[in-house]
């Protein structure tokens, strides 16, 4: 329970904090549209070129002490932001705690498969997802609210710290067989080789390669049309700036709803079939979407949000339950860091292709393509399912 309550103050920090950064730059400091683009490369760039370092340390270290140290190191970094004073100094700062936070996920996953058990993973898994899904509403919604009341984005930025100082605090809590590493002989091994184990680990195991292959090429096809919402939207609906607000809600409610689900089923689920039916109701919401004109009823915006936000849940609870199961515990950590710095590449090439393909096509022919070829990656999967995942051959030897 520490671990949960301490991964939802987590998350929902970083939502607050996104949230006022980007009030500060786009309405106090009245910021450059290319300028205020950083922001997200900012918060991705580190995970590229770190994460797979720092899942290597994480499965030398103690993955407890490494969680506490983290969110220590990153509350003190949001207090340091409020003292930034130009944007620049600012992008500096999100540069280092985003540095600091590559250790935060391959670590919180390694306790997780430290502390529970094999057969309450697909149990576990989905109870973070269905956190992390509540924090994408609650906290916008939260920091909106804070920026309504208070018209200071110091205090999102305060309140950020704050919750990263009590997740380090209820981490303390968590027992002390967390702490313990499974040690083999590591005084002859070289940082090299660790990282090497890792990859090894990884493309060892066809099921767990096929599973992390195909998520990447569907969130790199989601990304494309993902920030370009809002000019979709714009195009339909000039005049309801509300809309792409109900529709962040419907994908939220959503996710909430699949990954609220499964963290209440006890049998064995194929993760691989979990990322088909995610791939398959992700690009068939996209499709719609460029399907949908200026006569389309509103609650039919907000349906489409629905189906692509259990998609998305689908999606996180297949990837990262085949990861966990997947993985020996011994290595999960470098895992967990080389699946997030390809992560974090998509999350930062993809959208910058989409702007390019928008303006070369247009935003109708984009929504309706990316989602045919979403949705037909994941036909595709279940049609080949049994042959891809029937037995697990070694690709390296």
């Amino acid at each position: 329970m520490c671990a949960l309550l301490s991964h939802l103050l987590s998350s929902l920090g970083d939502w607050l904090d996104f949230i006022a950064l980007l009030t500060l730059f786009t309405y106090v400091w009245q910021a450059d549209p290319l300028l205020i683009s950083m922001l997200p490369v900012a918060y991705a760039f580190p995970g590229i070129l770190f994460s797979q370092a720092a899942g290597v340390w994480v499965d030398r270290w103690q993955p407890k002490l490494v969680l506490i140290c983290t969110d220590v190191f990153r509350s003190g970094c949001t207090l340091l932001l409020l003292l930034a004073p130009s944007p620049y100094l600012i992008l500096s700062v999100l540069l280092l705690r985003a540095s600091i936070g590559t250790f935060h996920l391959p670590a919180q996953h390694s306790i997780i498969r430290r502390i529970v058990a094999g057969n309450q993973l697909l149990e576990a898994t989905a109870l973070i997802g269905t956190s992390s899904q509540l924090t994408k509403i609650i906290g916008p919604m939260l920091g909106a609210f804070i920026l309504s009341l208070t018209s200071s984005y110091k205090f999102c930025l305060l309140l950020t710290a704050i919750c990263l100082a009590v997740s380090a605090l209820l981490l303390a809590f968590l027992p002390s067989s967390v702490s313990h590493c499974e040690k083999n002989d590591k005084t002859i091994i070289t940082f090299r080789m660790d990282w090497m184990e890792g990859w090894r680990t990884l493309l060892n195991n066809r099921i767990l390669i096929i599973c992390l292959i195909f998520s990447f090429f569907v969130t790199a096809i989601i990304q494309i049309v993902d920030v370009q919402l809002g000019v979709l939207l714009r195009e339909i609906k000039p005049l309801q700036q509300e809309l792409p607000g109900w529709i962040i809600s419907g994908i939220g409610l959503g996710a909430v709803c699949s990954t609220a689900f499964f963290s209440r089923i006890k049998q064995s689920i194929s993760y691989f079939s979990l990322l088909c039916a995610g791939a398959l109701l992700m690009g068939s919401a996209v499709f719609l979407l460029g399907l949908l004109n200026t006569a389309t009823p509103l609650p039919y915006f907000l349906l489409v949000g629905i189906i692509c936000g259990a998609g998305t849940g689908l999606s996180f609870v297949g990837v990262q339950f085949s990861i966990q199961k997947e993985t020996p515990s011994s290595t999960i950590g470098r895992v967990y860091g080389i699946y997030h710095s390809i992560l974090n590449f998509v999350f930062i090439a993809a959208p910058l292709t989409g702007g390019w393909l928008v303006k070369k096509y247009g935003i109708d022919h984009l929504f309706l393509v990316c989602g045919f070829f979403a949705a037909l990656l994941g036909a595709s999967g279940f049609l080949l399912r049994k042959r891809l995942m029937t037995t697990k051959k070694r690709l390296l030897k």
